[in-house]
Protein backbone atom coordinates (compact mmCIF):
# COMPACT_ATOMS: atom_id res chain seq x y z
CA UNK A 1 0.00 0.00 0.00
CA UNK A 2 3.04 2.22 -0.34
CA UNK A 3 3.25 3.03 3.36
CA UNK A 4 4.37 1.79 6.77
CA UNK A 5 1.93 0.04 9.10
CA UNK A 6 2.13 -0.04 12.90
CA UNK A 7 0.09 -2.46 15.00
CA UNK A 8 -0.34 -2.37 18.79
CA UNK A 9 -1.89 -5.50 20.32
CA UNK A 10 -3.13 -5.66 23.90
CA UNK A 11 -3.39 -9.18 25.33
CA UNK A 12 -3.85 -12.30 23.24
CA UNK A 13 -1.34 -14.87 22.04
CA UNK A 14 2.14 -13.94 20.72
CA UNK A 15 1.18 -15.34 17.31
CA UNK A 16 -1.20 -12.42 16.70
CA UNK A 17 1.64 -10.14 15.61
CA UNK A 18 2.54 -12.42 12.70
CA UNK A 19 -1.13 -12.88 11.86
CA UNK A 20 -1.60 -9.11 11.53
CA UNK A 21 1.44 -8.80 9.28
CA UNK A 22 0.32 -11.62 7.01
CA UNK A 23 -3.20 -10.20 6.78
CA UNK A 24 -1.92 -6.80 5.68
CA UNK A 25 0.36 -8.42 3.10
CA UNK A 26 -2.55 -10.46 1.75
CA UNK A 27 -4.73 -7.36 1.38
CA UNK A 28 -1.89 -5.57 -0.42
CA UNK A 29 -1.64 -8.50 -2.83
CA UNK A 30 -5.38 -8.27 -3.60
CA UNK A 31 -5.76 -4.49 -3.81
CA UNK A 32 -2.59 -2.89 -5.16
CA UNK A 33 -2.98 -1.42 -8.65
CA UNK A 34 0.79 -1.79 -9.01
CA UNK A 35 0.69 -5.60 -8.74
CA UNK A 36 -0.32 -6.99 -12.17
CA UNK A 37 -2.10 -10.08 -10.83
CA UNK A 38 -3.96 -8.37 -7.98
CA UNK A 39 -7.74 -8.58 -8.00
CA UNK A 40 -8.00 -4.81 -8.52
CA UNK A 41 -5.65 -5.00 -11.53
CA UNK A 42 -7.70 -7.86 -12.93
CA UNK A 43 -10.89 -5.84 -12.51
CA UNK A 44 -9.36 -2.86 -14.28
CA UNK A 45 -8.33 -5.03 -17.22
CA UNK A 46 -11.69 -6.79 -17.55
CA UNK A 47 -13.11 -4.34 -20.10
CA UNK A 48 -16.68 -4.64 -18.83
CA UNK A 49 -16.67 -8.40 -18.23
CA UNK A 50 -17.88 -9.70 -14.85
CA UNK A 51 -15.16 -10.68 -12.37
CA UNK A 52 -15.58 -12.88 -9.33
CA UNK A 53 -13.51 -11.51 -6.44
CA UNK A 54 -12.76 -12.36 -2.83
CA UNK A 55 -15.00 -11.15 -0.01
CA UNK A 56 -12.36 -8.56 0.94
CA UNK A 57 -12.24 -7.07 -2.55
CA UNK A 58 -16.01 -7.12 -2.92
CA UNK A 59 -16.28 -5.15 0.33
CA UNK A 60 -13.65 -2.71 -0.92
CA UNK A 61 -15.54 -1.93 -4.14
CA UNK A 62 -18.94 -1.90 -2.44
CA UNK A 63 -17.82 0.55 0.24
CA UNK A 64 -15.99 2.75 -2.26
CA UNK A 65 -19.17 3.04 -4.33
CA UNK A 66 -21.21 3.78 -1.19
CA UNK A 67 -18.80 6.57 -0.19
CA UNK A 68 -19.00 8.03 -3.71
CA UNK A 69 -22.80 8.15 -3.45
CA UNK A 70 -22.84 9.55 0.11
CA UNK A 71 -20.44 12.39 -0.74
CA UNK A 72 -22.10 13.34 -4.00
CA UNK A 73 -19.02 12.23 -5.92
CA UNK A 74 -16.48 14.25 -3.91
CA UNK A 75 -14.86 10.95 -3.03
CA UNK A 76 -14.43 9.06 -6.29
CA UNK A 77 -12.52 5.77 -6.67
CA UNK A 78 -12.79 5.95 -10.49
CA UNK A 79 -9.99 8.53 -10.75
CA UNK A 80 -7.54 5.92 -12.08
CA UNK A 81 -7.35 7.26 -15.69
CA UNK A 82 -6.82 10.77 -14.32
CA UNK A 83 -4.15 9.54 -11.92
CA UNK A 84 -2.32 7.85 -14.79
CA UNK A 85 -2.59 10.97 -16.94
CA UNK A 86 -1.08 13.00 -14.09
CA UNK A 87 1.93 10.67 -14.12
CA UNK A 88 1.19 8.47 -11.12
CA UNK A 89 1.59 5.30 -13.17
CA UNK A 90 3.82 3.26 -10.86
CA UNK A 91 4.59 2.89 -7.18
CA UNK A 92 5.25 6.33 -5.72
CA UNK A 93 8.82 5.50 -4.72
CA UNK A 94 9.59 4.55 -8.35
CA UNK A 95 8.26 7.73 -9.97
CA UNK A 96 10.81 9.68 -12.05
CA UNK A 97 11.57 13.24 -10.99
CA UNK A 98 9.90 14.71 -14.07
CA UNK A 99 8.33 13.68 -17.37
CA UNK A 100 5.35 14.24 -19.61
CA UNK A 101 1.75 14.37 -18.41
CA UNK A 102 -1.36 13.46 -20.36
CA UNK A 103 -4.46 15.59 -20.67
CA UNK A 104 -6.62 15.59 -17.51
CA UNK A 105 -9.48 13.08 -17.65
CA UNK A 106 -12.71 13.72 -15.73
CA UNK A 107 -13.80 10.70 -13.68
CA UNK A 108 -16.89 8.75 -14.79
CA UNK A 109 -18.06 7.95 -11.25
CA UNK A 110 -19.54 4.78 -9.81
CA UNK A 111 -23.06 4.85 -11.23
CA UNK A 112 -22.27 2.15 -13.79
CA UNK A 113 -20.59 -0.30 -11.41
CA UNK A 114 -22.63 -3.46 -10.87
CA UNK A 115 -22.27 -5.61 -7.74
CA UNK A 116 -23.77 -9.01 -6.93
CA UNK A 117 -23.03 -9.83 -3.30
CA UNK A 118 -24.33 -13.41 -3.47
CA UNK A 119 -21.90 -14.42 -6.21
CA UNK A 120 -19.28 -11.74 -5.39
CA UNK A 121 -19.33 -10.61 -9.01
CA UNK A 122 -18.16 -7.09 -9.88
CA UNK A 123 -18.71 -5.46 -13.26
CA UNK A 124 -16.86 -2.25 -14.10
CA UNK A 125 -17.98 -0.46 -17.26
CA UNK A 126 -15.32 -0.52 -20.01
CA UNK A 127 -14.39 3.13 -19.39
CA UNK A 128 -14.05 2.76 -15.60
CA UNK A 129 -10.87 1.98 -13.68
CA UNK A 130 -10.69 2.01 -9.89
CA UNK A 131 -7.88 3.23 -7.67
CA UNK A 132 -8.39 1.94 -4.11
CA UNK A 133 -5.78 4.33 -2.71
CA UNK A 134 -8.39 6.62 -1.17
CA UNK A 135 -10.07 3.96 0.93
CA UNK A 136 -7.95 0.79 1.00
CA UNK A 137 -5.63 1.70 3.88
CA UNK A 138 -8.57 2.54 6.11
CA UNK A 139 -10.44 -0.63 5.25
CA UNK A 140 -7.28 -2.67 5.83
CA UNK A 141 -6.97 -1.14 9.30
CA UNK A 142 -10.61 -2.02 10.02
CA UNK A 143 -10.18 -5.62 8.86
CA UNK A 144 -6.98 -6.27 10.81
CA UNK A 145 -8.31 -4.69 14.02
CA UNK A 146 -11.46 -6.81 13.77
CA UNK A 147 -9.48 -9.98 13.06
CA UNK A 148 -7.18 -9.39 16.03
CA UNK A 149 -10.08 -9.08 18.45
CA UNK A 150 -11.78 -12.11 16.93
CA UNK A 151 -8.54 -14.05 17.46
CA UNK A 152 -8.39 -13.23 21.17
CA UNK A 153 -6.73 -9.83 21.54
CA UNK A 154 -8.15 -7.61 24.29
CA UNK A 155 -7.47 -4.51 22.24
CA UNK A 156 -5.82 -3.37 19.01
CA UNK A 157 -4.57 -0.22 17.33
CA UNK A 158 -3.85 -0.58 13.61
CA UNK A 159 -2.21 2.36 11.85
CA UNK A 160 -1.85 1.94 8.09
CA UNK A 161 -0.12 4.97 6.62
CA UNK A 162 -1.79 7.39 9.03
CA UNK A 163 -5.23 5.78 8.95
CA UNK A 164 -5.79 4.54 12.50
CA UNK A 165 -8.42 2.12 13.83
CA UNK A 166 -8.67 1.29 17.53
CA UNK A 167 -10.85 -1.28 19.26
CA UNK A 168 -11.05 -2.91 22.68
CA UNK A 169 -8.86 -2.28 25.70
CA UNK A 170 -6.19 0.37 25.36
CA UNK A 171 -2.60 -0.07 26.55
CA UNK A 172 -2.91 2.35 29.48
CA UNK A 173 -5.09 2.51 32.55
CA UNK A 174 -8.59 3.63 31.64
CA UNK A 175 -8.99 1.27 28.68
CA UNK A 176 -9.07 4.06 26.09
CA UNK A 177 -6.84 5.31 23.29
CA UNK A 178 -5.26 8.71 22.66
CA UNK A 179 -4.64 9.31 18.94
CA UNK A 180 -2.23 12.09 18.01
CA UNK A 181 -2.45 13.83 14.60
CA UNK A 182 0.69 15.25 12.99
CA UNK A 183 0.82 18.83 11.78
CA UNK A 184 1.04 18.47 7.95
CA UNK A 185 3.47 21.42 7.79
CA UNK A 186 5.79 20.11 10.53
CA UNK A 187 5.73 16.40 11.34
CA UNK A 188 7.60 17.05 14.58
CA UNK A 189 4.54 18.87 15.94
CA UNK A 190 1.06 17.68 16.84
CA UNK A 191 -1.89 19.31 15.15
CA UNK A 192 -4.45 17.71 17.45
CA UNK A 193 -5.22 14.62 19.54
CA UNK A 194 -8.39 12.68 20.27
CA UNK A 195 -9.61 10.44 23.05
CA UNK A 196 -11.42 7.33 21.73
CA UNK A 197 -12.82 4.19 23.31
CA UNK A 198 -13.17 2.76 19.80
CA UNK A 199 -13.26 4.07 16.25
CA UNK A 200 -10.97 5.62 13.66
CA UNK A 201 -8.91 8.73 12.98
CA UNK A 202 -7.74 9.22 9.38
CA UNK A 203 -5.73 12.01 7.78
CA UNK A 204 -4.85 12.99 4.21
CA UNK A 205 -2.52 15.65 2.84
CA UNK A 206 -1.56 17.05 -0.54
CA UNK A 207 2.01 17.57 0.74
CA UNK A 208 3.17 13.98 1.15
CA UNK A 209 2.90 12.43 -2.33
CA UNK A 210 4.12 15.02 -4.80
CA UNK A 211 5.95 14.86 -8.13
CA UNK A 212 6.51 17.02 -11.19
CA UNK A 213 5.34 16.64 -14.78
CA UNK A 214 6.39 19.12 -17.45
CA UNK A 215 7.71 21.33 -14.68
CA UNK A 216 4.25 21.48 -13.03
CA UNK A 217 3.93 20.29 -9.40
CA UNK A 218 1.50 17.39 -9.03
CA UNK A 219 -0.10 15.58 -6.08
CA UNK A 220 -2.32 12.54 -5.67
CA UNK A 221 -5.57 14.25 -4.67
CA UNK A 222 -7.40 14.35 -8.00
CA UNK A 223 -10.48 16.52 -8.51
CA UNK A 224 -12.94 14.10 -10.19
CA UNK A 225 -14.65 16.91 -12.06
CA UNK A 226 -11.50 18.14 -13.81
CA UNK A 227 -9.16 15.15 -13.65
CA UNK A 228 -6.34 17.40 -12.41
CA UNK A 229 -4.79 17.63 -8.94
CA UNK A 230 -7.06 19.76 -6.75
CA UNK A 231 -5.87 23.30 -6.12
CA UNK A 232 -8.42 24.88 -3.80
CA UNK A 233 -6.31 26.15 -0.91
CA UNK A 234 -6.64 23.04 1.28
CA UNK A 235 -3.53 21.02 2.17
CA UNK A 236 -4.71 18.47 4.75
CA UNK A 237 -7.74 17.01 6.48
CA UNK A 238 -8.52 14.73 9.41
CA UNK A 239 -11.78 12.88 10.09
CA UNK A 240 -12.93 10.87 13.10
CA UNK A 241 -15.50 8.12 12.53
CA UNK A 242 -16.58 4.70 13.72
CA UNK A 243 -14.72 2.91 10.92
CA UNK A 244 -11.51 3.82 9.13
CA UNK A 245 -12.73 3.13 5.57
CA UNK A 246 -15.41 5.79 6.03
CA UNK A 247 -13.08 8.25 7.76
CA UNK A 248 -10.45 7.86 5.04
CA UNK A 249 -12.94 8.39 2.23
CA UNK A 250 -14.22 11.52 3.95
CA UNK A 251 -10.73 12.98 4.28
CA UNK A 252 -10.58 13.01 0.47
CA UNK A 253 -14.03 14.57 0.19
CA UNK A 254 -13.11 17.16 2.82
CA UNK A 255 -9.93 18.15 0.98
CA UNK A 256 -11.85 18.54 -2.26
CA UNK A 257 -14.37 20.79 -0.51
CA UNK A 258 -11.64 23.06 0.84
CA UNK A 259 -12.96 25.76 3.13
CA UNK A 260 -16.47 24.28 2.79
CA UNK A 261 -15.33 20.96 4.32
CA UNK A 262 -16.90 21.62 7.75
CA UNK A 263 -20.29 22.05 6.09
CA UNK A 264 -19.96 18.70 4.29
CA UNK A 265 -18.81 16.91 7.45
CA UNK A 266 -21.62 18.46 9.49
CA UNK A 267 -24.12 17.29 6.86
CA UNK A 268 -22.75 13.76 7.17
CA UNK A 269 -22.64 13.94 10.97
CA UNK A 270 -18.90 13.21 11.11
CA UNK A 271 -16.42 15.38 13.02
CA UNK A 272 -13.25 16.51 11.30
CA UNK A 273 -11.09 19.41 10.21
CA UNK A 274 -9.35 20.85 7.18
CA UNK A 275 -6.06 22.77 7.10
CA UNK A 276 -5.70 25.59 4.56
CA UNK A 277 -2.53 26.84 2.89
CA UNK A 278 -2.55 30.00 5.00
CA UNK A 279 -2.50 27.94 8.21
CA UNK A 280 -6.18 28.22 9.11
CA UNK A 281 -7.69 25.11 10.71
CA UNK A 282 -11.43 24.85 10.10
CA UNK A 283 -13.43 22.38 12.21
CA UNK A 284 -16.82 20.73 11.88
CA UNK A 285 -19.09 20.33 14.88
CA UNK A 286 -18.38 17.69 17.50
CA UNK A 287 -14.60 17.60 17.27
CA UNK A 288 -14.00 19.37 20.57
CA UNK A 289 -15.74 16.70 22.64
CA UNK A 290 -13.21 14.11 21.42
CA UNK A 291 -10.21 15.97 22.84
CA UNK A 292 -8.94 14.71 26.21
CA UNK A 293 -9.05 17.16 29.08
CA UNK A 294 -5.34 16.57 29.62
CA UNK A 295 -2.78 15.14 27.15
CA UNK A 296 -2.25 11.83 28.95
CA UNK A 297 -2.16 8.25 27.75
CA UNK A 298 -0.73 6.50 24.73
CA UNK A 299 -0.41 8.04 21.26
CA UNK A 300 -0.54 6.31 17.92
Amino acid sequence: MGCTAHVVIVGGAPELEGMAQRRLQALEAKWSRFIPDSEVSRLNRAGGAPCRVSADTFDLIERAAAAWAATGGAFDPTVLPAMLAAGYDRSYHDLPEDGDAGEPVASPGCAGIRLDRRSRLVILPPDVGVDPGGIGKGLAADIVARDLLDAGADGACVNVGGDVRVEGTGPEEGDTWIIAVEDPRDTERELDRYHLAAGAVCSSSTLLRTWTRGGVPMHHLIDPATGAPARNGAIASTVVAGEAWWAEALTKAALLNGADAPRLLDHLGTPGLVVLEDGQVLESNGLGRLRPAQPVGATA
